[in-house]
């Protein structure tokens, strides 16, 4: 190994995006299964950037993919932010590495001078297609010598500088995913390992820095099984062996072809700021081409670290299914204790909930927020759910407005009913008092059921909800009956949490007026 300081006792693994672009869900997949078996192997996980595209990468990118990888909790040990023994970690800082890598392989005749001009190359390889071969370079730089080469300099050509392929012979890489694969030398194009202007071509500074960095295993979509056998090629001439490869599936479409963006979406903080929890996605994408188990789908890190081994890793391509990740982040939303439902709610609330009411999860808003914590599968939802809580007013939806003009009598028994409510001794609507916004008045959590109501001289919503069917009893009204108007006038909506659960949280000055509304419209 080159770099003296690199540990070479521990697994050493990498992750190595181009900052042309956002963190996608197949780089994203690479990183975690990367992360993961160097933690699994008690190795060591680097963040590598490949910025060798100068035309695309970009900084703003590259901002987004620390951000995308740590909202997944995908933490590097060595990177551009955090230096190590093989720093640098950026590959435009690093070219006077490759120049010296370059020299040596040349000196060693396995890479050569090349100036032919890209139309020089795309004119060879269009004759070799028309007559039939494999549309190749054409080698015609191969076996310069020097004094042909220096009179190409003298002319003004600048030269690349290419690989020399074995015109013969087979490569091999025993993958850890595909198993053994194999391909004939002369399948392998000769190609460019550095441009006239001194930048390296992927497959070059790929094999420079996974040697440079001591790299032991390398997990990468199985697109990048041709430029396998070319670093294995590059190695062998560097006088050292090739991390160990697994050259995953794709991630695929419900059509059974690449995942693309009609598919569903692709940039993982698309599914932050949508409302994903950032541990479901993480543990859904972990199962785009590994299993835990086979009858349980959702699981811990630690759960995953004990587990996790890169040869476990599928064959085939797994299909992405938007609906399991749906159902996934509900599970995970559920999970969640009431205070950090809570704080995960707080960025998806803005504009609609006064920064007041997030005093704790047992006050008004933990309480609101507990009706609807078994509701939601994304945070998103969470705005226009909560919509009706707030405001003076409500407006009925579609929905709600037919159950309400149904019943021809609804407008007289709103207006009965909030009378006899104005004699029950309701909470002040919030946040009117705050001693009540902060009351301990807890809503079901899964599995459970939810008490009576606040220690206090309040009804609470089994009290109301009594006081209600002796109302319609009164009325000689069935309880089915009275209750879908009652609803649509205090919500908007024939769906939600419990009604008087609603009830309660709305508060005696907000029911009142909501009910005299809609018995008036």
């Amino acid at each position: 190994m080159p770099a003296d300081s690199v540990p070479s006792s521990k697994p050493r693994l990498r992750f190595a995006p181009s900052p042309t672009g956002p963190l996608h869900l197949g780089g994203a997949r690479t990183a975690l299964y990367n992360w993961a078996a160097a933690r699994a192997m008690g190795g060591t996980f680097i963040l590598r950037i490949e910025d060798t595209d100068r035309e695309r990468s970009d900084d703003k990118w590259l901002a987004t993919i620390f951000e995308g990888l740590r909202w997944l909790g995908i933490e590097w040990d060595e990177g551009p932010d955090r230096g190590g023994p093989a720093g640098p970690y950026v590959q435009m800082q690093r070219l006077p590495l490759y120049a010296r890598y370059a020299e040596r392989l040349l000196a060693q005749g396995d890479a050569y001078e090349c100036f032919c001009t890209p139309e020089e190359v795309e004119a060879g390889r269009e004759r070799q297609k028309a007559a039939g071969g494999r549309p190749m370079y054409d080698r015609r730089c191969r076996d310069l010598d020097a004094g042909r080469r220096a009179a190409l300099r003298a002319s003004g050509r600048s030269a690349s500088i290419r690989y020399r392929v074995p015109l013969s012979g087979k490569v091999a890489i025993d993958d850890l995913c595909k198993g053994r694969i194999e391909v004939g030398c002369e399948e392998i194009d000769d190609w460019v390992m550095l441009r006239p202007d001194g930048i390296p071509l992927y497959n070059f500074a790929c094999v420079v820095d996974d040697l440079e960095m001591g790299i032991t295993h390398v997990v990468r979509g199985e697109e990048h099984t041709v430029n396998g056998f070319k670093q294995v090629l590059m190695f062998g001439a560097l006088g050292a062996a090739a991390p160990q490869y697994a050259h995953i599936p794709l991630i695929l479409g419900k059509d059974g072809r690449k995942l693309s963006k009609r598919d569903a979406i692709t940039n993982i903080l698309d599914y932050r700021d949508k409302g994903f929890l950032a541990d479901a996605v993480f543990n859904y994408i972990t199962l785009l081409g590994w299993s835990f188990s086979g009858d349980r789908d959702v699981f811990s890190r630690a759960e995953l670290l004990e587990r996790f081994r890169i040869d476990e890793i599928g064959k085939s391509g797994s299909k992405f299914d938007e609906d399991k990740l749906l159902w996934m982040s509900g599970d995970y939303v559920r999970r969640l204790p009431r205070a950090d439902f809570v704080a995960a709610a707080r960025p998806f609330l803005r504009g609609l909930v006064p920064d007041s009411a997030f005093a704790g999860a047992a006050g008004f808003l933990g309480n609101l927020l507990g009706c609807y914590q078994e509701r939601v599968s994304v945070l998103a939802e969470l705005k226009d759910k909560l919509a009706w809580a707030f405001g003076d007013t409500v407006t009925l939806d579609e929905e709600a407005r037919g159950k309400f003009e149904k019943e021809p009598e609804a407008r007289a028994w709103l207006r009965q009913y909030a009378e006899h409510l104005a004699t029950l001794p309701l909470p002040p609507s919030f946040p009117a008092d705050r001693a009540v916004a902060d009351a301990q008045f807890l809503l079901p959590t899964p599995g459970g059921t939810a008490p009576d109501a606040i220690a206090s001289a309040f009804a609470g919503p089994s009290r109301l909800e009594h006081d209600a069917r002796a109302f319609t009893e009164g009325l000689g009204v069935k309880f089915g009956r009275f209750v879908h108007p009652v609803r649509a006038a205090l919500t908007g909506t024939t769906k939600g949490p419990g009604l008087f659960d609603c009830l309660f949280l709305l508060g005696k000055e907000r029911a009142l007026a909501r009910l005299r509304a809609a018995a008036s419209s």
